[in-house]
């Protein structure tokens, strides 16, 4: 009897070590799988957020860029002004030149104040705007001043020939107090020298409120922008816009006390992977040192805190409820065991059939990862079209702005005849009527081959160059073109083209990055045995040899800040898928030499 209660004693005692030992084994393989599911998800999460910070950042030093190139042109284009240039050498043409002003300032909303000052810093001719979208006007002679007091002043008056100035963002100042509610502005200047001596400046005030939200609007991020001390010049839901000049003197070093130094210091993009941060420097020629700093969003942070605490709360709680009938079952007679063995097969049968749909779900990814580099090729080959447009469009628009100009002239003079207007208007239609025909171009060039079609090799070579040819001249670069006899094979034309565009626009932007003299590239069409033959040259001084064999690889980029990794890629997928071709490159002693081979045999 003794011997009996000892076993149904050790048999409890066995049946509670089981139901224990399930419990503590169940909870800890569940809280396993949630800590590896919350750290791979985390790291994606990180991954996300550089990738589309890295992207927004981009945007928006383009546009800031653009902003100030825009502005720029615009001094340089009254600077050229022949009207101009007499009144400010011989103080002719005064009221054609208050014109131009007036037509100037109101063209842009944004435009607060436009003047020119002698070197004596008096102002010759001011036009104002109270604010944004009101009617600017000419402030009275009797109420010009004398600016050369003037920190800005005296700046603008030591510019050499040809530099733009960019003053500070900051907030406007009215009679020594800065004026309330804040209006932050930029000046830009530019001096005026005739014939080598210096004649005074024109300087440009713009209304910088909107241009700062759009800078720092995101959906997805808190956006701070800050000064080259630290301060912020804007923040989320405006907590500490214009630190500098508040009471809370907020700063960089305050409010991320960890990372203040690193992120002054940063003269490139960024990232902060531990706190999500990526800062983005903003520089354009002589302008302030800005900084955008990219932050996840508070809200997406207390929700991801949120999703931790409840799935951990449900991770136990499945735990406990899986562990008790398990344990059970576990601890039960000898006869049930067999049960539970083909339990445990089918959860093993489960766990390969799991196994078997991840796999399909990687390859899935790998798919949907080469729709993505596919779409990427699209963005940037977009990116290129608008950029190339925008040289083939900077002439005629300049033309049709000073045509506008001379017609508010001679209306305003009484010489406006109808042979005139007519001249004018002929002139008007031929500039527009080439602007329509280069959208027209651009949609041809970019339009997908559906079918292979037999054509002429040369013609996808100087449809290429009909692309990038504006911006190559406009960069100085000269281009010779070598075909002695005409090649034609069967293939997709519009595809050739795109390939031999990459090539020249990696070729141009190695020429203007290197600051090559006499910079020129060359292209040769041939046939040598089986094959046809592109060879590209350029005198830009070669690829490194330590990058020249992952050039074409998908995601490999020199350009750190504007490039994606994706045409050289995208171009010996064309050549080497559609062409049954390839794509070498290799270095000469000026450059470096592209060689797009195809064979005869495919045609």
């Amino acid at each position: 009897m003794i011997e009996l209660k000892d076993l149904q004693k050790k048999k409890k005692r066995f049946k509670l070590f089981l139901f224990v030992s399930y419990l503590l084994f169940a909870t800890l393989l569940l809280s396993a799988i949630f800590m590896l599911h919350i750290y791979f998800n985390n790291l994606t999460s990180i991954k996300k957020f550089e990738h589309q910070a890295t992207i927004h950042a981009k945007d928006k030093m383009e546009y800031l860029n653009f902003f100030y190139e825009n502005v720029s042109n615009t001094l340089k284009a009254i600077a050229k002004n022949r009207n101009f240039l007499n009144f400010a050498d011989r103080n002719q043409d005064k009221n054609i030149v208050k014109n131009l002003f007036l037509t100037i300032i109101d063209s842009d909303k944004y435009y607060m104040q436009l003047r020119f000052i002698d070197t004596s810093g008096n102002e010759i001719i001011r036009f104002d705007r109270d604010k944004i979208n009101a009617t600017p006007y000419e402030v009275p002679k009797h109420f010009l001043q004398n600016k050369y007091p003037r920190y800005y002043c005296k700046r603008c008056l030591l510019l050499p020939k040809g530099k733009i100035w960019f003053s500070n963002i900051d907030l406007n100042v009215e009679h020594g107090k800065i004026e309330t509610p804040f209006k932050p502005v930029i000046r830009i200047a530019y001096p005026i020298y005739i014939k080598n001596n210096y004649k005074g400046f024109l300087i440009l005030n713009i209304f910088m409120r909107d241009y700062l939200k759009i800078l720092t609007l995101s959906p997805t991020f808190d956006v701070y922008l800050i000064d080259e001390k630290g301060y912020f010049i804007i923040s989320p839901n405006g907590l500490y816009n214009w630190s500098r000049y508040t009471k809370n003197g907020k700063n960089i070093y305050k409010i991320f006390p960890k990372y203040a130094k690193k992120i002054m210091n940063a003269k490139n993009p960024l990232f902060i992977e531990k706190e999500k941060i990526f800062i983005q420097p903003l520089k354009f020629q002589n302008s302030q040192n800005l900084r955008l700093i990219y932050k996840e969003k508070i809200e997406k942070i207390k929700d991801a805190e949120h999703y931790v605490a409840k799935r951990t709360f449900f991770t136990v709680l499945l735990a406990i409820l899986v562990a008790i009938p398990f344990a059970f079952l576990l601890s039960s007679p000898i006869n049930k065991m067999y049960e539970s063995l083909e339990e445990k097969s089918n959860e093993l049968k489960d766990l390969a059939n799991n196994l078997e749909s991840k796999v399909k779900e990687e390859i899935a990814k790998n798919a949907k990862k080469d729709r993505l580099l596919e779409n990427q090729s699209k963005l940037a080959a977009l990116g290129e079209m608008l950029a190339n447009i925008a040289h083939q469009w900077r002439h005629p628009l300049t033309r049709l702005s000073l045509i506008l100009q001379n017609i508010r002239l001679y209306s305003s003079q009484g010489k406006l005849n109808n042979n005139t207007l007519n001249n004018y208007i002929q002139n008007s239609l031929e500039q527009i009527e080439y602007m329509s025909q280069t959208i027209d171009d651009f949609r041809n060039f970019y339009k997908e081959d559906k079918e292979k079609t037999v054509f002429n090799v040369e013609n996808s070579i100087f449809n290429a160059v009909n692309i990038i040819e504006a911006s190559i001249k406009h960069n100085g670069i000269d281009m010779e073109i070598d075909i002695t006899e005409c090649i034609k094979i069967k293939g997709y034309p519009n595809q050739l083209s795109q390939v031999i565009l990459n090539i020249l626009h990696n070729s141009k932007d190695a020429l203007e990055l290197n600051k090559v003299k006499n910079p020129h590239i060359n292209i040769k069409l041939y046939k040598s045995k089986n094959f046809i033959k592109i060879e590209i040259r350029d005198n830009a001084g070669g690829v490194p040899i330590d990058i020249i064999d992952k050039i074409f690889e998908a995601n490999f980029t020199t350009k750190k800040s504007t490039g994606t990794g994706i045409g050289l890629y995208m171009a010996k997928t064309i050549i080497k898928d559609n062409f049954n071709g390839n794509i070498d490159v290799e270095n000469s002693k000026e450059g470096a030499v592209f060689t797009i081979v195809l064979p005869i045999k495919s045609l």
